[in-house]
């Protein structure tokens, strides 16, 4: 019995948020404002769990949080809860800020070993430095050269580059260990000269 007295008394919020969605949608100033407050609080706290309490990007993540459910407010189809449909696009993009992060660092290890990047020092520095990752780069077959340089450079996910290429996710993952490996390899090698 208590539990079917629970749920009734958590409809009418969810009832309600439903409808301040809905207007913020059509672009209600105070049902955004409202539906920000009620809810971003706990967005906030989640998102700082997930990316670490001093990270920068945690405001920027609630905000984008937002702004995606708002554009993909028609979208909502009510098979959870609003609180939950938000929780939802926030670890999204919690998790998209730090893979990106992720990616962002490990291309500057790779830069700082093959000299891609922003070159600093003598014009023959830089032509050498640049040449070096040419090399490295040239040692990858056709397909393994295009994945890494789609993910680990360009930043798309596997999903997307499967999407651009036709080729499976699973194969796809296969080609850029490959290059990963060889790549280090040819770094190691370059590196022992």
């Amino acid at each position: 019995m208590m539990a079917g007295k629970d749920t009734k008394e958590a409809r009418p919020a969810d009832d309600e948020d439903r409808e301040l969605l809905q207007q913020a949608a059509n672009g209600d100033e105070r049902a955004v404002r409202t539906l920000f407050r009620t809810h971003a609080p706990r967005l906030h706290r989640h998102t700082a769990r997930l990316l670490g309490a001093d990270d920068s990007d945690v405001d920027d993540v609630v905000q984008q949080a937002f702004l995606a459910a708002l554009a993909g407010a028609n979208r909502f189809d009510g098979r959870s809860s609003v609180a939950t449909w938000l929780f939802g696009i926030a670890t999204r993009r919690a998790l998209d800020a730090a893979r990106a992060r992720y990616r962002r660092r490990r291309w500057s290890r790779l830069t700082e070993n093959v000299g891609l990047g922003f070159l600093a020092g003598r014009p023959d520095q830089q032509h050498e430095a640049a040449t070096s990752a040419q090399r490295i780069l040239a040692h990858l077959d056709p397909d393994q050269r295009l994945v890494f340089l789609l993910h680990d450079v360009e930043g798309h996910t596997l999903a997307e580059i499967s999407g651009l290429t036709d080729v499976g996710v699973s194969t796809l993952h296969s080609r850029l260990q490959a290059a990963r490996r060889r790549i280090e390899r040819c770094t190691l090698e370059v590196s022992d000269v």
